[in-house]
């Protein structure tokens, strides 16, 4: 997969317009009605924050989700249900990965303080 570095900058300026575009719609109250574009759409986003973010978990990636717990839920479900898994293969998946020791190294370096 390409990387949307600062050394591609027609990428870069690319996603930049498309972000711009995308916020536009949302601010204007758009609500699209074509699922397959919904789900394209989510797709393509997910796999860009997957593959451009080098810890996707830490606090500068997270900073910039700026969605509200419905949003984050709606989108976590549709998510979870797209791969049929349930809310306990998430959690067993969470607790043994790069999040929980993300959550964790962040918790030992509070303690350190």
């Amino acid at each position: 997969m390409r990387s949307l570095s600062n050394s591609d900058g027609r990428a870069a300026s690319a996603l930049e317009r498309l972000v711009s575009d995308l916020g536009d719609l949302v601010a204007a109250g758009h609500r699209p009605d074509d699922p397959v574009q919904l789900g394209a759409l989510m797709t393509l986003a997910v796999r860009l924050y997957a593959a451009g973010s080098e810890n996707p978990y830490g606090p500068a990636a997270l900073a910039e989700l700026k969605l509200t717990p419905t949003e984050a839920c709606t989108a976590a479900a549709a998510l979870l249900h797209a791969q049929s898994l349930t809310p306990f293969e998430f959690s067993v998946w969470f607790s043994n990965s790069r999040v929980d020791a993300a959550r964790r190294q962040g918790q030992d370096g509070q303690e350190q303080r």
